[in-house]
């Protein structure tokens, strides 16, 4: 029993001291999607500002069970961010508080952007690549400011703060544009 016990404790703590921190640039697929700029993110979750309204009414159960204020799950919801070369695509909901702007009578609440990028601009911080850059919406009216930290996992999270709008928060993963969807655009 004690040989078990000891083996095991030499394994994890091999195990802990063997792992390596993960650098973005050690993932060679996405370092070619970064270098080409052929990207596509989709989102599993919404994190919106918490506000004192939002929270009220985020919390009243209106999106269904598991999800409140802190995080709502966007699972089988269409949702995308793409990065095709100069331009950015993207169709994210949007939930929190819009500031001004926005017309009576409008059902394009989310998040529409069809723009080249502003201001595209790589780094590597922490382990993973940062990007940001600024695009407007479909209409020109709304300008949006991303942040997206991509980890050499594939994983993502990204902000989208709006000159109208509260900022929100997205997470989700990164994949390859698709041909069939760089044809779509």
């Amino acid at each position: 029993m004690k040989l078990g016990v000891g083996l095991l404790m030499v394994l994890i703590l091999v195990s802990c001291g063997s792992s390596k921190n993960r650098d973005a640039t050690t993932n060679e697929s996405l370092n070619e999607w970064i270098a080409n700029k052929s990207f596509e993110i989709e989102s599993d979750f919404a994190m919106p500002m918490n506000t004192m309204a939002v929270s009220a009414v985020l919390n009243s159960n209106i999106l269904g069970p598991g999800n409140n204020s802190g995080q709502i799950s966007l699972i089988g919801n269409a949702n995308y961010l793409r990065v095709k070369g100069d331009s950015i695509y993207a169709e994210l909901p949007f939930f929190g508080e819009r500031r001004m702007g926005g017309g009576y009578n409008s059902r394009d609440t989310g998040i529409h952007v069809k723009d080249l990028a502003k201001n595209y601009k790589v780094t590597t911080k922490r382990g993973m690549y940062v990007i940001t850059f600024s695009a407007k919406d479909k209409q020109g009216n709304e300008a949006y400011d991303f942040i997206i930290n991509l980890s050499p996992n594939l994983n993502v999270d990204f902000s989208v703060n709006s000159t109208q709008r509260t900022v929100i928060q997205f997470r989700g993963t990164v994949a390859e544009l698709q041909a069939k969807e760089e044809d779509s655009e």
